[in-house]
């Protein structure tokens, strides 16, 4: 067959575990008590692939642990990544599901509500909508895009862009190259390039430290948000639309948090702007 088809029922909490060196991982949410996983042939070699790939689910201390992984991955060696993206993996799952994802090539997509997120690619591209729990993400040279994570999040790439849309805990985002997209962050936020270039768009809470090479910093500060700023850069511009304070600000007037913002650069230029509009929550 072309295709691989298994429909577990999982009342009650679930976790996904999926470990594949290539191909295409989709996830969706669905307010049922049942996954579907489903492998499909989208090219000449997927076959091959499909015959490769083992689906079982067993009940550990009252949860559903559902597993995708491909058999006999040890016997192949280095061979096991020229698969290519010949097949796709689509899941199906209830929303909060955790998952956790270990691929090479491996490109992940997620619509919906997850639980805790972990994933780890060597070129695969990660694309996830909700995180409601603790959210790790390493690759080698994939890109990261997460529309929006409620809890801690570490976001790691070496050449890859990180693009995070909304979050509201504390957040780590490091790559090399890559560029670091931050949009409405209300946690502490810890950003570190090498030659990537920072924005983010809005900022309203936390502790905020951004510290880069040669890559350019620009923040942006949601109305209503009073902050301090301490930035240095060696050979690049500072521009603050805000004013640069060298003093801490002991207390506010008005009882409203000051969110200190710590930027650091050899020869990258620091803008730090009043966000574009308000924050929408």
């Amino acid at each position: 067959a072309s295709e691989l088809m298994h429909v577990f029922e999982t009342p009650g909490s679930v976790s996904l575990q999926v470990k594949l060196p290539s191909g295409r991982v989709l996830v969706t949410t669905a307010d049922e008590p049942q996954t579907t996983v489903e492998v499909v042939a989208v090219g000449r070699r997927g076959q091959d692939a499909i015959d490769e790939i083992e689906v079982t689910m067993e009940e550990r201390l009252g949860r559903h642990v559902v597993k995708v992984e491909q058999k006999d991955r040890f016997r192949w060696g280095p061979i096991q990544i020229t698969w290519g993206g010949d097949f796709e993996c689509r899941i199906t799952c209830p929303p909060g599901s955790d998952l956790e994802l270990s691929g090479g090539s491996t490109d992940l997509r997620a619509d919906g509500e997850l639980g805790e997120v972990s994933v780890r690619t060597a070129s695969g591209d990660t694309r996830l909508e909700t995180v409601l729990r603790e959210l790790e993400v390493k690759s080698a040279s994939g890109d990261i895009d997460v529309a929006s994570v409620a809890a801690n999040a570490s976001l790691v790439t070496v050449s890859g862009d990180v693009m995070l849309g909304h979050s509201d805990a504390s957040v780590t985002a490091r790559s090399v190259s890559g560029d670091v997209t931050i949009g409405a962050s209300m946690g502490e936020l810890g950003i570190s390039t090498t030659s990537g270039d920072v924005d983010v768009k809005a900022v309203s809470g936390g502790d905020v430290r951004v510290q880069t090479v040669s890559g350019d910093v620009r923040l942006g500060i949601a109305r209503g948000t009073r902050t301090w700023i301490d930035a240095v850069s060696v050979s690049g511009r500072l521009e603050s639309e805000l004013g640069l304070e060298d003093q801490e600000p002991t207390s506010d007037e008005d009882g409203s948090p000051v969110v200190p913002l710590h930027v650091k650069t050899v020869s990258g230029d620091v803008s730090v702007v009043r966000a574009a509009a308000a924050l929408s929550t």
